[in-house]
């Protein structure tokens, strides 16, 4: 005669299953969801603030345009530092065995380098100078190294150049 399973034994079977699943998948389910919304506000908040700049004082030429005198310059630089969520870093890792464009990385990559440009603008601004020539870009990778294996941790991106102020 066969046994009917009590309430006991269903809930010891779900606890037994559902807590090593929950404790292995959830906290890159948790990276999925929550981290993608945080990084979408993020950047919508950044549209915004470029929305807000009006005139663009940065530009990567080697000289002023125009003939006016500058007054004085100094060199400004801003940064970010950002790293991959646990979410990125499974699509991106899934995605090099397959070879191509890590998709996963590129949006946050984008993100930083228009923030590091977004707070040179605002510095600029506010420091009152009247434009930024000679803009540089640049990226260091931070990684860590776990059992002789390099891992990528975090991307600093420093925007730097010569703030002038015109006479």
């Amino acid at each position: 005669m066969a046994e009917v399973a009590n309430d006991g034994d269903i809930l010891g079977l779900f606890l037994a299953i559902g807590i090593p699943l929950f404790l292995t998948f959830g906290p890159i389910a948790f990276s999925a969801i929550f981290g993608s919304y945080y990084q979408k506000g993020k950047m919508d908040k950044l549209l915004e603030r470029e929305k807000q700049t009006g005139r663009d004082p940065v530009s990567n030429l080697s000289n002023p345009v125009g003939d006016k005198k500058i007054h004085s310059s100094s060199l400004m630089w801003e940064s970010v530092v950002i790293g991959p969520s646990w979410w990125q870093m499974l699509l991106g890792w899934i995605g090099s065995i397959f070879g191509g464009r890590l998709n996963a990385f590129t949006d946050i990559y984008d993100w930083a380098r228009r923030e590091a440009l977004q707070r040179l603008r605002e510095k600029v601004i506010s420091s009152n100078f009247d434009d930024v020539i000679n803009l540089r870009i640049e990226t260091s990778m931070m990684s860590s190294t776990s059992r002789g294996k390099d891992r990528t941790a975090a991307m600093e991106i420093v925007a730097y150049g010569t703030a002038i102020k015109y006479e």
